[in-house]
């Protein structure tokens, strides 16, 4: 099961990411983060903190909105990833093309 709560702190887009971002739960995840592609004038951040696996799919999410973002002069900031969060992430070749925040 996935949580997300987005917000806005300090002029940046802020998404919490609880839970895992699976195959099953990333249909959801696309429409709980709509809002995001429709701002254009700031970074995001995804708080990893919470976040307990992404999924291939979950990363082609995060892939779509690091295009979006980039598209717009904006960047996708990564914080607090665990290890094993981090390990997909680097697997995959995607960790080199977020920002990364502990």
């Amino acid at each position: 099961m996935l949580n997300i709560t987005i917000n806005e702190q300090e002029g940046r887009l802020v998404a919490a990411l609880c839970g895992d971002l699976d195959n099953v739960a990333s249909s959801q995840a696309d429409r709980d983060l709509a809002a995001v592609f429709e701002r254009k004038d700031c970074d995001i951040v995804f708080d990893c903190s919470e976040l307990n696996y992404i999924s291939s799919s979950g990363l082609r999410i995060l892939l779509n909105i690091f295009k979006h973002a980039r598209a717009n002069g904006h960047k996708v900031v990564l914080k607090g990833m665990s290890e094993d969060v981090e390990e997909i992430f680097e697997l995959s070749g995607f960790l080199q093309l977020f920002v990364t925040e502990k």
